[in-house]
Formats: C-alpha cells, structure tokens, sequence
C-alpha cells in the first residue's frame, strides 16, 4: 500500500507531502510537493517528522535490513536516483534533522526502501508574478501609538497576482523601519511576512519592504504609522442644539482639551468646518433635510507630534415647516400623543390671537405614577396626570412650540 510522509512544516504553519513508502514505489509528487520539496532542501529549519514502525507499518514493507546506516546530505545540485535504496539497521525509523542550527548536518534513512529525490529551488521553475504582489502596513489598522509602544507590520498578498501562495514559501523578505528598532529585519518563508519593532520618538514614521521572489525582487512603500508624544486628554466636543432646524444648520464646539508639557496647536475637521479660523476649536454643518444626523470628528493634535480623534455630539435636523408633530384644533378632539424627551410640535389654531391653554395628560405607571413634568414654550409646570400651561398672552397661531415632556402624554391647547 503506497502511502506519503507528512512533513511537519510548523515554521510556516502549513502542512504538505513529499514521497511515498511502502512498496518502494516513488508516488508522483503533485505541485505543492515539488515546491515544498525543494525547500526542505535548501532551508536546513524544516525538516520530516519522525515515523517509527511501530506508527506505520506500511511505511517500512519490503524494508532490507542492514547492520549500518548511511547518511546522505541532501542537495539540489547533488545527482540522486530517486529509486535507490539505502539498506541500514533493523531500527525502524525514518529521520531528517530539524535543527535551526545555520550548519547542515547530514540526513539520516535507516530500513529505508529508497532515497528521496532532490529537486532544484522552487523559483526556478514558477514564473514569477506581474504588477503589485501586495501591500504592507501597520496590523490591525493601527495608526497612532505612543513613544515607546511596539507596532507589528505585515505584508499581505495580492490574490489576483500571486495566486499561489506556496511561491511565497521561498520567498525573501527585508525590511526597512523608520525610526524603530530595529531598523531593518530580513527573514525567509513565511517568517518574514510579518515583523515587530518598537518607537521611541514621536512623528510618521514609514516602512519599506522588497519581497525577492526568486530573481525578481519587488518594492513596497508600506502605509505610515503615527507616534504620539505627550498625550491629549479631556477633549470634548458638543452640539450647540441636538435638534438643529434645517433653516439654521448645525454647529460644534471642542472644549477641555489638555496636554502636560505640550500645546495644543490645531483642530482638523471632519464633516463640519471651520466658520471663523481665528476659532479653529468651532465649526458648522449645513443641514438640508428633515432627519438628517451629522457626528463630525475633529483630529486635535499638540506640538509634541500627538494627535487624537474626538467624536462629536450627534444631531438630528427638524424642520419647522415640516414638523413632527402638530396641533390644528382648539377642542379636546385635537389631541396628540407626543413621547417623553423634547420635541417640536406645530401649533395652529383657527382662530388668530385667541387666548392659548395647552394641556397635556399622561396616564399612572409604576415608573412616573402620573406624575409629569412639562415645559412648553419655555414656561414649566409640573402636576399629576393633566398638567396645563397658559401661553396667553402669546397665542398659538401657526407656531412652533418646543414641548419637553417627563413622561409621553397627549397634549392639546383649549
């Protein structure tokens, strides 16, 4: 029963097949065999895991017994017949070392019913990809640390250029760090598609990355990381109205930032702007419908290097002529339910210059229990389940009141 070896290629976190055993036959290696096969060869880190006998009886069938072993170092330019048997002792094992040491040592075949062949590096028989193999950047899309803080950068194929990842296993990777330490890592296989390095001063730093994938070296500008010096702390940035009309727009302001040892020295915005540059700590935003939300961010940044992103209170446009909420009638019937919070509520009466009474009632739960406190049109009156507010001598012909209620209700004007 022909059967393969698996060799454990826990460097480079995947698992591939080489030759076959058993009857004495050579399986024919499919195309990631022939390219993992070559670099076992050529990298002395990776190597077959032992299988004894006792593991897999079909591995040693036919096996000739010899009371001396022979070692052979594998080599691509060394000339081998891949149906040659090496005859050694009855102990039954199958070992190729596994040392990182940079010295070879030779390999070892005991019982072994053939000698596997050695294929040439990989490169030289794929052809090399065209166009943009990848991208590196900064992992998990950091883009701010502090001095100090360590930063992991990795290189990431493109899929429609390098469709077979296995050319990557012999592949060359050096980097180049800005200001980090180190400032520059070479590594081979998969080891080397990603590198850790710390920071200790503030500013972008850049990376760059040639990844050498057999003769053909490719070069990558990798996306920037950012290190902040002294920190930004207590920045907070409001809303002048959370419920702005769309006839006025919105507008933001930053307060409370500070920095020991540094000055803050610039506010960029996004999604609002800056009306007035001689207060760069304010902006405003047009508003063009009804229900439109804007939470602009503003990057607030010292003259250490550091920056940090504050989000900003977010606003819901209303339109006063297209209210949510509106009251047409003088009699009870003209009643509507408006929920607890603030809202603007459109209210028309027929009748111009009339007196205005607007009442709200709210029902008994065992949260409020009944009572309710209500501000409308700025004048406040608290109460138990209906609660009225005299807007006279001001009237309520087509105006816009703002009602802020405690709990919901329906609310009416009499």
């Amino acid at each position: 029963m022909n059967k393969k070896i698996y060799v454990g290629m826990m460097s480079l976190g995947v698992a591939a097949t080489f030759w076959a055993c058993g009857s004495g036959d050579i399986i024919t290696p499919n195309n990631i065999d022939e390219v993992l096969k070559g670099y076992v060869a050529e990298e002395p880190t990776v190597g077959l895991n032992m299988v004894t006998e006792k593991e897999c009886p079909a591995c040693f069938e036919g096996a000739v017994a010899s009371s001396s072993s022979k070692k052979v170092r594998s080599s691509s330019s060394s000339q081998q017949n891949p149906n040659q048997q090496d005859q050694s002792s009855s102990s039954s094992k199958i070992e190729v070392n596994t040392s990182s040491s940079s010295a070879r040592p030779p390999s070892e075949y005991s019982s072994s019913a053939y000698r596997p062949p050695v294929s040439n590096s990989s490169s030289s028989s794929q052809s090399m990809p065209e166009g943009t193999i990848g991208v590196c950047a900064p992992t998990k899309d950091i883009s701010e640390i502090d001095e100090g803080g360590k930063v992991t950068w990795k290189f990431t194929q493109n899929k429609e250029v390098i469709k077979d990842a296995t050319m990557l296993l012999s592949a060359s990777f050096n980097w180049t760090f800005e200001g980090a330490t180190p400032s520059s890592a070479t590594a081979k296989g998969a080891g080397g598609m990603s590198q850790s390095v710390t920071y200790s001063t503030s500013g972008d730093h850049g990376a760059t990355l040639v990844v050498s994938i057999g003769n053909s070296p490719y070069q990558l500008t990798c996306s920037p990381v950012h290190v902040n010096g002294a920190k930004i702390t207590g920045c907070k940035c409001s809303a002048a109205d959370k419920k702005p009309d769309i006839s006025v727009g919105a507008s933001w302001s930053v307060t409370g930032c500070t920095s020991a040892g540094a000055n803050i020295v610039g506010y960029e915005w996004t999604g609002a702007t800056v009306a007035d540059p001689a207060h760069p700590e304010k902006a405003a935003a047009a508003l063009t419908e009804k229900g439109q939300t804007v939470a602009p961010v503003v990057r607030v940044s010292n003259d250490d290097n550091s920056v940090t992103d504050v989000q900003c209170e977010e606003v819901t446009a209303v339109d006063a002529l297209s209210p949510d909420y509106e009251i047409l009638q003088t009699s009870n019937t003209g009643a509507i339910p408006i929920p607890a919070g603030t809202n603007p509520v459109h209210i028309k009466v027929p009748v111009s210059g009339q007196s205005c009474v607007v009442f709200c009632q709210t029902t008994w739960d065992a949260e409020t229990q009944g009572q309710l406190d209500m501000e409308v049109g700025g004048k406040k009156k608290s109460g138990a389940f209906n609660v009225t507010v005299d807007l006279s001598p001001d009237n309520c012909d087509d105006d816009m009141v703002e009602f802020t209620l405690s709990a919901p209700a329906t609310c009416g004007v009499q």
